[in-house]
């Protein structure tokens, strides 16, 4: 049997059946305070239609979160069940979820923070007292009644989750939440029945079990998502968890989906540093000694891993997350033997960066996640117009691939050689880009637009394609600082690379015409290129990297390799605009590297043998030798041509890098400032750009 068609096997849990072997994986969601949003029920739906087996929501929460402020930010988002109140809403979702073919399973968790009812003071708990997880410094010991009470409100919310037609609930105990908590050694320092041995910290997970299946029916399917390992001094191992596996199923267990950390866990395991299905070889371990089925999960992003894992049998069905948000209709582009078509997830982690602080859910691939607009297939445009779209970076490729789907007349412009803009130099640098190039070339492809490479954009140009409307896209200019030196021989910044990935070579010499010209019989074959970029030229052994930014740092990990590298930041923080769920592994990974980071330290003067620069705090001036210095401090406003076509043409837009910085907005009252990195303009940000202003047209 072929690989794909084990995939797309129904499978049982408990008495329900899944039509093939995917599930999507509990993620925070954007909710209107606790109640289910029509955003959320349409993008379930979506998933549904798009031929996921199972889907799974969450956090659902079981005790009353009215009126309070989370210290985990991240509760903010979670879904009520508290009360019969949240049943309609609720419906609603499973409603929609099964006229699309999917089963429905709703997460029970309780995250840090608990009461018993709204009377209560909210506060954050746990088994023993001590450190709480991300925001949380410090938990309160539950009295023994208290646990009691919590057991019964999962119960009490398992039964309201049967009665909005969900299929299954599932039982959140791991990652370092309440639950979690009691079951692993590192936190749970009690003495008595709920604490010491293996079968008493699992005590509270076993009475929430059974009390969820006296208020749901004994045949209600219950599923157990817990760690393989907490990855914490003296936290559970795979010992434990083999011995979960036993003590669950006998509680009734109708299936597993298998974890691991705790959320403050120094090992990653979810950005792109981490290679994918990092649990899958101890997901088949506990599979191994389940009777039930288990449930793989973290980091699967690509149809053939999903095949892989089932063909393997290491899991009995396959999870994901972040690729679904990606692309809703994933599983039924795989079985439709589609896989091109599927819209790749870049794992930037951006979403989770989001949710993680409370924030608004957002995709850097999928602009309709975070978007009221609709979509594109569901907006069919009241007049059809000619569009031509300056820019084939992924802001103008979005534009035009929006505007086409809507009905438009696209024409795509770009004075490259090849789609994707400065995507091109970024996916040298981040291979997980490449796929978004070659996707949006298939969708452009599909849908019939004109595309106009190796073209400089001009008013006549413009003004001989007679169009309705123009979307320029131009890309942001590349932010060169001021000082001596910085035109010098010894300096690559992205104009240097940007020319050379296009097979244009700067006036540096002749290896640098040779190596153009390599580039362009090469044909922008990003391997072949990645390859160039571990040889000791055109970046030689000691370089200086000229900015801590995402950029910087970006750059300073790609050239790290058999080179001495140096970061030079002029503030205190380094990689201040990229996310927590990347920030610490990438700032880490440096330091293995040998990468040495200056902060506070500005460059005054690019020598021939290195930079002069000056550390801020101290005044102290200091000599940093290196034979390549690379400017990387990101880009600015390029409004240039956009300026030029305003003046010929009526309806002119402005998106993506090109139009500068994001402006802060203004934080409500008891709303946590907007933090630096969710005002970074990369992908994310030109995508969405170009989703608005397709949608727009």
């Amino acid at each position: 049997m072929a690989e794909k068609d084990m995939l797309f096997e129904p499978i049982m849990i408990g008495n329900k059946q899944l039509r093939n072997r995917t599930a999507l994986l509990p993620m925070g969601m954007e909710v209107d305070e606790y109640y289910m949003s029509d955003k959320l029920v349409d993008l379930y739906s979506q998933m549904s239609k798009g031929g996921i087996g199972m889907i799974t929501v969450g956090g659902v929460i079981p005790c009353d979160c009215s009126n309070v402020s989370h210290q985990y930010p991240a509760g903010s988002h979670s879904i009520g069940a508290w009360s019969d109140d949240f049943i309609p809403g609720l419906k609603k979702l499973t409603d929609g979820i099964r006229e699309g073919g999917a089963l429905s399973c709703a997460q029970l968790d309780i995250h840090y923070e608990w009461r018993a009812d709204g009377s209560k003071p909210f506060e954050a708990v746990g088994p023993s007292d001590g450190p709480g997880g991300p925001f949380v410094k410090k938990l309160r010991e539950l009295t023994i009644d208290e646990i009691h009470l919590i057991v019964e409100q999962f119960g009490d919310a398992c039964r309201r989750c049967k009665e909005a037609g969900f299929d299954l609930v599932e039982i959140h105990a791991g990652i370092g939440y309440l639950l979690c908590r009691f079951l692993s050694s590192f936190s749970n320092r009690r003495t008595d029945q709920y604490g010491g041995s293996i079968e008493n910290r699992a005590r509270i997970v076993c009475e929430v079990i059974e009390n969820c299946r006296k208020k749901a029916g004994e045949d209600f399917p219950i599923v157990c998502r817990f760690n393989a390992d907490d990855y914490m001094p003296g936290g559970n191992t795979m010992d434990d968890a083999k011995a979960l596996i036993s003590i669950f199923e006998k509680c009734g267990v109708a299936a597993f989906s298998i974890q691991a950390g705790f959320h403050e866990a120094t090992r990653p395991l979810v950005n792109q540093f981490v290679p994918e299905a990092p649990l899958i070889d101890m997901t088949y371990e506990l599979k191994k000694l389940a009777h039930v089925p288990v449930i793989a999960g973290y980091r699967i992003a690509r149809a053939d891993t999903c095949e892989e894992i089932i063909a393997s049998g290491k899991a009995d069905i396959v999870g994901m997350g972040r690729a679904l948000l990606a692309d809703p209709c994933f599983v039924g582009k795989m079985e439709s033997n589609n896989k091109k078509d599927i819209r790749p997830c870049i794992c930037c982690c951006r979403c989770l960066d989001s949710t993680f602080v409370g924030r608004k859910l957002t995709c850097s691939m999928n602009a309709d996640i975070a978007s009221d607009l609709g979509l594109p297939e569901r907006s069919p445009a009241e007049k059809k117009k000619k569009v031509v779209v300056i820019g084939a970076g992924p802001g103008g490729m979005e534009a035009a691939r929006v505007a086409a789907i809507r009905g438009h007349d696209v024409t795509l412009v770009d004075k490259g050689k090849h789609l994707g803009g400065l995507l091109n130099l970024a996916a040298v640098l981040n291979e997980f880009l490449e796929p978004v190039i070659d996707w949006y070339a298939l969708q452009l492809r599909n849908l019939s637009v004109t595309t106009m490479l190796g073209t400089e954009a001009s008013a006549a140009l413009v003004g001989s394609l007679k169009p309705d409307a123009v979307v320029v896209s131009p890309g942001g200019e590349a932010i060169v600082p001021d000082i001596p030196g910085i035109d010098g021989k010894n300096i690559i910044g992205s104009v240097e690379l940007k020319g050379l990935v296009a097979g244009k070579a700067p006036k540096k010499g002749l290896m640098w015409k040779c190596a153009a010209v390599g580039t362009g019989l090469f044909g922008n074959n990003k391997k072949f290129m990645r390859w160039g970029m571990s040889l000791p030229w055109p970046v030689k052994k000691n370089v200086v990297v000229i900015g801590g930014g995402f950029a910087g740092c970006e750059v300073a990990h790609s050239m790290m390799k058999g080179r001495r590298v140096t970061v030079l930041e002029p503030s205190s923080r380094p990689l201040r605009d990229m996310g927590p769920v990347t920030k610490g592994t990438q700032l880490d990974l440096l330091k293995k590297g040998g990468v040495t980071i200056m902060t506070d330290t500005v460059v005054k003067e690019v020598l021939p043998t290195g930079v002069l620069a000056v550390n801020t705090k101290t005044g102290e001036e200091i000599k940093v030798s290196a034979d390549t210095v690379m400017p990387s401090l990101g880009v600015q406003e390029n409004t240039t041509l956009f300026n030029e076509l305003s003046k010929e043409f009526e309806s002119v837009y402005l998106i993506g890098d090109g139009a500068g910085a994001q402006p802060a907005p203004e934080a409500k009252e008891g709303e946590r400032p907007v933090p630096e990195w969710e005002l970074a303009r990369r992908i994310r940000e030109a995508v969405r750009d170009g989703f608005n202003v397709g949608m727009g047209l």
